[in-house]
């Protein structure tokens, strides 16, 4: 169950992304040229284009996570079990960051609700909220993944020292 509301919130994430990327690159081109062909400023590009950036990475940093695609060091040669034991200690420390996101990153944007913005019509919290919307969503890829490798940890016997 936890699998499929996962991949509910990774096309969720996806989508946002793929939107708020689209939205950036279109943002980016229509200030330059504004700016460069018809001398007109767009003082608001750059802020809302740092918005978008911003819940791009956050979100798809979540949907990397979810697919071991950040940056791995094996500790064992690649297909020895004990790496699978290592990649749930991995997660295990990842929660503690994630906690983090979490829990400062609510209070970070909760404190952006005083701090407006200087160029868009809304507080500073919406450049914030990002952290900890990201964060719920690698909790719930981190959860899925010490499940699924600690199943896989387990479904191995003795005998079977390599992993396929």
């Amino acid at each position: 169950m936890l699998f499929k509301f996962n991949n509910l919130v990774e096309k969720i994430l996806t989508f946002v992304s793929v939107l708020l990327l689209a939205t950036f690159i279109i943002v980016v081109f229509v200030k330059v040229i504004a700016r460069n062909y018809f001398d007109i400023p767009m003082v608001w590009a750059d802020e809302f284009s740092l918005l978008c950036f911003m819940w791009t990475v956050f979100l798809g940093a979540a949907i990397a996570l979810r697919h071991k695609k950040h940056f791995i060091v094996d500790l064992a040669p690649s297909k020895l079990k004990l790496n699978l034991g290592f990649d749930i200690l991995s997660h295990f420390i990842v929660l503690s960051l994630i906690y983090v996101m979490i829990v400062y990153g609510y209070n970070f944007t909760l404190s952006g609700l005083s701090r407006a913005s200087n160029s868009l019509p809304f507080t500073l919290s919406y450049f914030f909220a990002t952290i900890p919307v990201s964060g719920v969503a690698m909790l719930l890829f981190t959860i899925e993944l010490i499940i699924t490798d600690t199943k896989r940890f387990l479904k191995l016997t003795s005998k079977e020292v390599y992993v396929d």
